[in-house]
């Protein structure tokens, strides 16, 4: 029987062309609808998906499916797992181009979207397999109009609706966007030509022919089989939701895709969900409701009951949709529905054990679609639902009976999150989501990111990436560290070394040389604040050296304010502490007198003298500028001051006008360590961070945890915390989480703290949980071995890299050693892992 059955849908097939069966006419561009070949209008539009249901989104939906509108209207949400990553890509690429940061960041660039790319097409990480990929949510609904049924609406009244909804999805927390023509075939070329590339798509949309036969590649052929369909080359499988559990909330509707817990409960082909909605007659939907009613209640009041103990379950069920009917819930007709994409026969159907698995935990039973596969497909496109419900229940046999507000609970339009911003950095969320991160795309308050994590998580790694990624698009990065994270990038990019420890004879940092709004430097046009904010860092700098543990009075504060006006207006930029130190001592008030007392390190024949007077000769000769503080921990005093000057030469760069427009970092790393002294560090970085940002910068601490901006750097620490709109939290400890859970220093939800306690390192990859304002989210670094070699701090392999380094004639160079290493490792290995390919 199967077999006559599968022998009449596939001679139905081969004697239609595959754009017969799609219901798409034609384009009203006027009225941004689309006109189906049933007469209906329809209308798509295409959105990031959400991060979660919360009740008000829940009750939104309800009122959607209850909005007052024509009988057999209908809406299909659809989330789709889209292969197609290329257009992230081709624009990680162009950036690199424009910011004309040279050709080797360029090629950088293209490596990076070749990695990706192969991870497509084989694996990002290795268990689970996933891959690279991009998920959208389309929501179409189509609207019959008074030429198809007598409960049709007028075009106009379907227009006005069609903004109505527009609305409603923007009120959801959806950012609606109409899908025209092109991008609808786009669409279609991906779901309907598997086996093409992304580039053979159409080019445009031409409205002399239907869009239906534009939608079709001419050597796309399908190819129905008992239980999926072959289609292009790739094998289909589709899938209904046959029942769901008892109770469901619409909050675990991120659990449709894979769980964000546990890495192996993975959809790792591309696929896409389908939600179909019908709007029903209410009064014929209520009638066979209550008949159906009526005839349970005599079933479960009788012998029967003990007989059929599923009469007890269906009762409940009918007294329950009653209820909901009484309270104002409406009649509404829906399924849903998988359709799965597989490159073999055997990939797919493994793929459908896993989601039957995955569905299956969730008390989720799915039903395969054996001969009605392609008919499932159409209906699951969007605008591809009919109106007609008679075929839908009776001849389909797949569209159950609900109250509106179950479909709201089920609907698919949560995933993981995007990201941010243009693909400057790129990540991927833990099911493949290709994430993007810009933090200049921040236009409400400041660009500023804290980085916490334990040690050995990953947090140089990710710096590493971070810095090479914004040099590559013309960005300039300055780094004060005090560990040699960063060395073998700085030698790798040609940047900028300065190395206190091995220079400290030879460096000068006098502040004023650097000044910008006074003296020589000032170009006369300067904004009054900006000449306060740098006397104000002047000021906090004077006062460290003052004073480097504890923050000065009010009234030493302006003894120090005093004698720094007065050097400016005589000596302006060629005046050095050792002229504040002479103000001060000449001041009659014993308090003043004091202050030049305990500058006199810092002037002429004190011990840091010829750190501090003369002409500031730390010049920033590069885009990338890496100051090594070694040296300098057991002179913490001078360290803190030093890390205060080293800010405003930095800023002083930041300001210069062939620098606007630039994307500018600057980057404290072991944070805790530099700034544990304390003093008045708190008044120069609340002053510096302003000037940061005017300067269109961004700064970026990065300490061992959270609590350590409390803890160890105190009012310093929790205002730079405070002022960071970006905050990236990798491995953390337990008992790290807990401490700052408690003192509600990270407010997350739930969830969150569920999530950040599973954020984790392995050798494919680092996560970091990115709090930001363009959302939050669990994003993966995953790179190409010759990157991850780049960026290790695994002495092991830091051995090795020496080791290849020195073992020839000649010394090679880290990018030489590192092409040594990989060609051994893929002749070994194979160019099968993708790391290496």
């Amino acid at each position: 029987m199967s077999t006559i059955l599968e022998w009449k849908v596939k001679q139905l097939v081969d004697r239609t062309a595959i754009s017969d069966w799609l219901p798409y006419e034609a384009w009203d561009d006027t009225n941004q609808v689309y006109r189906l070949d049933d007469g209906r209008i329809g209308v798509v539009f295409s959105s990031k998906p959400l991060l979660g249901l919360s009740e008000e989104s829940i009750q939104k939906l309800t009122n959607l499916f209850e909005s007052d509108l024509p009988i057999g209207t209908t809406f299909q949400f659809m989330l789709h797992a889209s292969p197609i990553i290329e257009p992230y890509l081709d624009n990680h690429v162009i950036l690199a181009q424009r910011g004309q940061a040279g050709e080797r960041y360029v090629a950088d660039a293209r490596k990076t979207a070749e990695f990706y790319l192969h991870a497509r097409d084989t694996q990002l990480t290795s268990n689970p397999p996933l891959r690279p990929r991009d998920f959208t949510v389309y929501v179409s609904v189509a609207f019959p109009t008074q030429e198809t049924t007598a409960q049709g609406w007028e075009d106009e009244r379907i227009h006005q609706a069609v903004s109505g909804i527009e609305g409603q999805l923007n009120t959801l927390g959806l950012l609606p966007e109409r899908v025209g023509p092109l991008q609808l075939l786009s669409l279609l070329h991906v779901l309907l030509n598997p086996g093409h590339s992304w580039e053979s798509r159409p080019p445009a949309y031409s409205d002399q022919l239907p869009i239906r036969d534009q939608a079709v590649r001419l050597d796309t052929k399908a190819t129905l089989r008992t239980k999926m369909i072959e289609l292009d080359g790739k094998f289909l499988k589709t899938l209904t939701v046959q029942s769901w559990p008892v109770q469901w909330h619409g909050g675990n509707n991120r659990e449709l895709i894979g769980s964000l817990i546990r890495f192996t409960d993975q959809i790792t082909c591309p696929f896409f969900l389908t939600l179909n909605v019908l709007k029903f007659d209410q009064v014929k939907a209520k009638g066979k409701l209550r008949k159906k009613h009526v005839i349970i209640n005599q079933q479960a009041s009788g012998f029967l009951l003990g007989l059929i103990p599923s009469l007890k379950f269906k009762l409940d069920h009918f007294n329950g949709v009653q209820a909901q009917l009484e309270n104002g819930r409406q009649l509404i007709g829906s399924y849903f529905q998988v359709v799965l994409y597989g490159d073999t026969p055997r990939h797919v159907e493994e793929q459908t054990g896993a989601l039957r698995a995955l569905y299956r935990a969730k008390d989720i039973n799915l039903q395969e679609d054996h001969f009605i596969g392609w008919k499932i497909l159409m209906t699951g496109l969007p605008l591809g639902l009919p109106s007609d419900d008679k075929a839908l229940i009776d001849g389909l046999r797949r569209m159950k009976t609900y109250h509106t507000e179950v479909p709201a609970h089920i609907c698919p339009i949560v995933a993981d999150w995007k990201g941010g911003g243009a693909p400057v950095v790129l990540l991927t969320s833990r099911s493949g989501q290709l994430i993007t991160m810009d933090v200049f795309a921040n236009q409400q308050t400041n660009y500023n990111m804290a980085i916490a994590a334990t040690s050995g998580a990953g947090k140089s790694f990710f710096m590493n990436n971070w810095i090479k990624s914004y040099l590559g698009i013309g960005g300039q990065v300055w780094v004060i560290d005090a560990g040699f994270s960063y060395v073998k990038l700085v030698e790798l990019l040609k940047g900028q070394y300065i190395q206190y420890g091995a220079n400290a004879q030879r460096l000068c940092f006098n502040p004023f040389s650097k000044l910008v709004h006074w003296g020589s430097n000032a170009g006369g046009v300067d904004d009054p604040s900006d000449r306060a904010d740098e006397l104000a860092t002047l000021k906090a700098l004077h006062a460290q050296m003052a004073s480097p543990s504890r923050p000065l009075s009010d009234v030493e504060l302006s003894f120090i304010e005093e004698a720094i006006m007065r050097v400016l207006e005589g000596e302006g930029c060629e005046g050095c502490p050792d002229s504040v130190h002479k103000v001060l001592k000449s001041m009659t008030d014993p308090r003043a007198r004091d202050l030049a007392r305990v500058l006199a390190s810092y002037a002429k024949g004190g011990m840091y003298s010829h750190l501090f007077n003369g002409a500031n000769n730390v010049n920033f000769e590069n885009d990338f500028v890496v100051l090594e503080l070694d040296g300098l921990n057991e002179q913490k005093q001078l360290r803190s001051v030093i890390l205060l000057q080293m800010q405003m030469n930095i800023q002083a760069v930041m300001y210069k006008k062939e620098n606007r427009g630039r994307r500018k970092f600057v980057i404290l790393d072991e944070a805790w360590d530099l700034l544990s002294q304390g003093g008045n560090t708190a008044a120069f970085f609340e002053t510096g961070a302003r000037r940061v940002r005017k300067s269109g910068g961004s700064m970026i601490t990065i300490t061992q945890g959270i609590n350590d901006y409390y803890d160890k750097m105190r009012d310093v620490g929790r205002y730079l915390l405070e002022n960071a709109e970006f905050v990236g939290l990798l491995k953390q400890k337990t008992e790290s989480i807990a401490a700052f859970r408690n003192n509600g220093r990270i407010v997350l939800s739930e969830m969150e703290y569920r999530l950040l306690s599973s954020v984790t390192k392995t050798t494919e990859y680092s996560e970091i949980f990115m709090i930001t304002p363009f959302g939050r989210g669990i994003c993966r670094l995953t790179v190409p071995r010759e990157t991850q070699l780049l960026f290790t701090t695994n002495p092991d392999e830091l051995s090795m890299i020496d080791r290849v380094r020195k073992e020839g004639p000649k010394e090679l160079s880290i990018d030489e050693a590192i092409q040594c290493i990989i060609a051994a490792e893929r002749a070994q290995a194979g160019a099968d892992n993708p790391r290496l390919a």
